[in-house]
């Protein structure tokens, strides 16, 4: 299972909504490549509105060290807007709308919308606190070669679980937690979002005890990168998807 980190024992910031049988990611029964996924991002205020972000994503490779999934450009996805808010960039949504405690947040909707771009490799880490999303600039040319590294965006959120549903397909359950960092493909690094990080607790959508675990959760992932954790091994900035 390689290095164990003295901050991986971080709980999850907050409880969210999931189905009675799951099971972390890097527990058996794994997965075969080319195995159909749903990522799903369920926020800590699911039950009130019952959306959520869905992106159907391929196995690349399912063990005992966590999951690699691709999802190619142009994928249709599911995603969770405000109301009223649907054609915004939720980025670019006011502080005071978009931050919000569970018992005042607005209502939210289901809208259907693509995954724009180019693909993107996430790789699940076991056991940790984010995962990690690697880009090229065509990362679906015919070979690695073809294609140009930009960097890894560490994507902090609730460990993976996943459960098989109705129709046979698993669903990975995970929570988005804000804070991010990108990191360049020259290795420089810098924290993405703090300024909605500091808007949320501002706002009193998270407490300053769940901030400070998030911020726990990026110095982790620094460590993991400093370190060299193996969702950061040069192997998969050659990856390429197959034809």
């Amino acid at each position: 299972m390689g290095r164990m980190y003295a901050s991986a024992t971080l709980p999850d910031p907050y409880p969210i909504v999931l189905p009675a049988d799951t099971r972390a990611v890097g527990q058996e029964p794994f997965l075969q490549v080319g195995d159909p996924v749903r990522w799903r991002f369920r926020r800590f205020d699911f039950a009130h509105h019952g959306t959520e972000v869905v992106h159907p994503m391929t196995v690349v490779r399912d063990d005992a060290r966590g999951a690699v999934l691709w999802m190619s450009g142009g994928t249709p996805v599911q995603n969770s807007r405000i109301s009223g808010w649907e054609d915004v960039n939720p980025h670019r949504v006011p502080h005071e709308v978009r931050f919000r405690p569970a018992d005042t947040a607005l209502p939210r909707v289901t809208v259907p919308g693509e995954w724009t771009g180019t693909g993107v490799l996430r790789i699940v880490p076991a056991g940790l606190p984010f995962s990690v999303w690697l880009f090229w600039d065509a990362p679906e040319a015919p070979s690695p070669r073809e294609s140009t590294f930009r960097g890894w965006y560490v994507n902090l959120e609730h460990r993976h679980v996943r459960a098989r549903g109705e129709d046979g397909v698993v669903d990975h359950y995970s929570s988005d937690h804000t804070l991010d960092l990108w990191i360049t493909c020259t290795g420089h690094v810098r924290l993405k979002d703090e300024d909605e990080l500091v808007a949320a607790e501002a706002a009193g959508m998270w407490s300053p005890e769940i901030v400070r675990t998030i911020r726990a959760e990026a110095d982790l992932a620094l460590e993991a990168w400093h370190t060299g954790h193996w969702a950061f091994d040069a192997e998969w900035t050659r990856w390429a998807p197959p034809a």
